[in-house]
């Protein structure tokens, strides 16, 4: 039987997603290798939902604030501190006062070694899987991307990659569909990658976009009772 046999099933997807997500770097390259080797198409749809921190990094804050308390500080100090400086520093500006006041205080007392930073890691990955499975956290609203069509598993067997597009990542015409990519589709995998790419790009711009007005927003009804005050 092959790797991917065994995960053609309704839910196989996840479950070897969630099996990547898990295992150390090493292990996760031979996984995609083989997975690759076996089906081009499954292994391309498994690398644009892989959790990496940099994917992590870049989503809304908002989302984030709903993420870390659910994840002991011990862990989220682990992940920190075997981080690059620049990427620590970016981790640590997302956490609350709190947050950031317990890493630090651990940090203080102890440098995580490479395999203490897998395990955060995991374990973040691990509760941002289990919310999603909850649904207290939701994909689309964030990160288009990383959604997972229903019945994934038969669409790839069938032979076209199904393409997720969102309210937030509207379409050309301006309908959310979803479409389809390889044979079946007629776009190629490599242009429908550049594609989510975008609306995920879109999709983040937007967020931005909307927190600036809501600060704006704020900003002046501060100076509007300053105003009257004075």
């Amino acid at each position: 039987m092959s790797m991917i046999d065994r995960y053609r099933k309704p839910g196989g997807f996840i479950q070897l997603l969630n099996l990547i997500e898990t295992t150390g770097k090493d292990k996760q390259e031979k996984f995609l290798k083989m997975i690759y080797d076996e089906n081009p198409a499954w292994e391309s749809e498994i690398k644009k939902r892989l959790l990496t921190i940099d994917k992590i990094l870049a989503w809304n804050p908002t989302y984030l604030a709903e993420i870390f308390p659910r994840v002991q500080p011990l862990q989220l100090a682990m992940v920190v501190g075997g981080l690059p400086k620049e990427k620590a520093e970016q981790f640590m500006k997302i956490l609350n006062f709190k947050e950031r006041k317990n890493v630090e205080e651990i940090l203080k007392e102890k440098t995580p070694n490479p395999g203490e930073t897998t395990a955060g890691i995991m374990k973040l990955f691990a509760e941002i899987r289990k919310m999603e499975s909850e649904g207290t956290l939701h994909f689309e609203k964030f990160d288009p991307g990383m959604v997972i069509p229903e019945d994934i598993e038969e669409k790839l067997g069938r032979g076209f990659i199904p393409l997720l597009v969102t309210d937030s990542s509207p379409s050309a015409s301006g309908d959310p569909t979803v479409a389809s990519t390889g044979p079946a589709g007629g776009i190629p995998a490599s242009v429908a990658e550049e594609m989510t790419m975008l609306r995920r790009k879109l999709v983040q711009l937007t967020q931005e976009n909307q927190r600036l007005q809501q600060d704006n927003s704020s900003m002046k009804d501060k100076l509007d009772q300053i105003k009257k005050i004075a």
